[in-house]
C-alpha cells in the first residue's frame, strides 16, 4: 500500500509547527482507493496526486492499494464488501454490477476513447476474417465488448482464456489476441518489432467506442460523503493534468509504485503506456482532456446492447449512475 503525504518545503517547517501549536489539529479524511489492476502507468495520475500532495491539500489521507494479477476477486467485489471506498473500473463492468444490485456511481470519467483491440497472426480484410479463429481473452473478464463485436457481425470464434502476458500469441498457440492499446498491444510491439496495421482490428472503428476507465463509488457512500468524493475527484484530476504536463516526472513517480509492488515490467513499456493513456483521455469532440461525463447517447447505446445480448436484465437510468 502507498498513502498520500504532503511534501513541505524546508523553509516552511517552523511556520507550520507554530501554526500547529496555535490551531486545533484537523484530522484528515482517510480514503482507501483501488485501481482495477496491478501498478502501472494506466493509473499514473493517481500516483502523482499522492506524491505531489494534491490529496493532502484537500484534507485527504488516501491509501492506494492494489491486488495481485492472479487474484480471483475484482475491485468491484472489494467495493461491494466495503474493503475499499473508491475504485477505477470500466463503464461496462459498472453497468453489469449495477444490474446485479451494486449501486455504483460514476464520479469521474477519465478515458474518452475505447482502447480495446484484437491483434492477429494473419491479415484482416473484414470482421469475417476472424470467423472460427482461436482468440486469447482475459480470464478475469473485460470481454463483453468483444462479444458485442462478434454478435453484431455474426461471428463464431473460440475464446482461449489467459491471465496476462503475450506468450500464447507469440508462440502461435492462438490465431489472435484480445488486447488493449495501452497494454498487451504495446508488449506485442516491443516483442515483435511492430504489428502491421492490417493485423489489427480496433473495436471503436465498428460502432463500439464505449469509454472505459472511470472513478466509481457506491451510491450510499456518495450520499454520505459527497464533499469527500468531490475533493478526491478534484485532486485526481489535478494529478492527471500534472502527469500530462510533466510526463517524465509522472513516469518516475509511477515506477516507484511499480517497484514497491515488485511488478515485472520495463520503463520503456510504462512510458509507452502513459503516452497511450493520455491519448485515450482526449475527448474527440473537443480535442482536449476535459474529463467529460459519458454522454447520454453512448450510455443508452451500451445499455441497450448489454440487454439485447442478455448480459443485463433491466435498463439502468443515466441519472442514477452518472454524476
Amino acid at each position: 500500500m502507498r498513502r498520500s503525504r504532503h511534501k513541505t518545503a524546508p523553509g516552511l517547517i517552523l511556520a507550520l509547527l507554530l501554526a500547529v501549536a496555535c490551531w486545533p489539529a484537523r484530522a484528515q479524511e482517510v480514503i482507501t482507493f483501488m485501481p482495477q489492476w496491478t501498478p502501472q502507468t494506466q493509473f499514473a495520475g493517481y500516483y502523482v496526486a499522492v506524491e505531489k500532495g494534491f490529496y493532502a491539500e484537500e484534507g485527504l489521507d488516501v491509501i492506494i492499494d492494489h491486488f495481485g494479477g492472479s487474484s480471483t476477486e475484482s475491485v468491484v467485489d472489494k467495493l461491494a464488501r466495503k474493503k475499499v471506498d473508491v475504485i477505477t473500473t470500466q463503464l461496462v463492468s459498472a453497468l453489469l454490477a449495477r444490474d446485479k444490485g451494486l449501486k455504483l456511481v460514476n464520479v469521474l470519467q477519465t478515458t474518452q476513447v475505447n482502447g480495446l483491440m484484437c491483434a492477429t497472426n494473419f491479415p484482416i480484410e473484414s470482421p469475417q476474417s476472424l470467423e472460427g479463429k482461436k482468440i486469447g481473452r482475459w480470464k478475469v473478464g473485460f470481454g463483453e465488448v468483444s462479444d458485442m463485436f462478434c454478435y453484431r457481425n455474426g461471428l463464431t470464434v473460440e475464446w482461449i482464456p489467459y491471465l496476462q502476458g503475450i506468450n500464447m500469441f507469440v508462440s502461435g498457440a492462438v490465431d489472435a489476441l484480445l488486447c488493449y492499446s495501452f497494454s498487451e498491444y504495446l508488449q506485442l510491439v516491443l516483442a515483435t518489432g511492430g504489428i502491421a496495421e492490417d493485423h489489427v482490428i480496433r473495436f471503436r472503428d465498428f460502432g463500439l467506442d464505449f469509454p472505459e476507465d472511470g472513478l466509481y463509488v457506491t451510491e450510499d457512500y456518495y450520499k454520505k460523503n459527497k464533499d469527500v468524493v468531490d475533493k478526491f475527484v478534484r485532486a485526481s484530476r489535478k494529478g492527471w493534468d500534472y502527469a500530462r504536463q510533466h510526463p517524465d516526472e509522472a513516469l518516475d513517480i509511477s515506477m516507484d509504485f511499480i517497484r514497491d509492488f515488485n511488478v515485472a515490467t520495463s520503463r520503456t513499456l510504462q512510458r509507452m503506456m502513459l503516452e497511450e493513456m493520455l491519448k485515450l483521455q482526449v475527448n474527440p469532440l473537443t480535442g482536449v482532456a476535459d474529463y467529460a461525463p459519458v454522454s447520454r447517447e453512448v450510455f443508452e447505446s451500451l445499455n441497450a446492447s448489454l440487454r439485447e445480448m442478455g448480459y443485463m436484465s433491466h435498463a439502468i437510468k443515466y441519472e442514477e449512475m452518472i454524476r
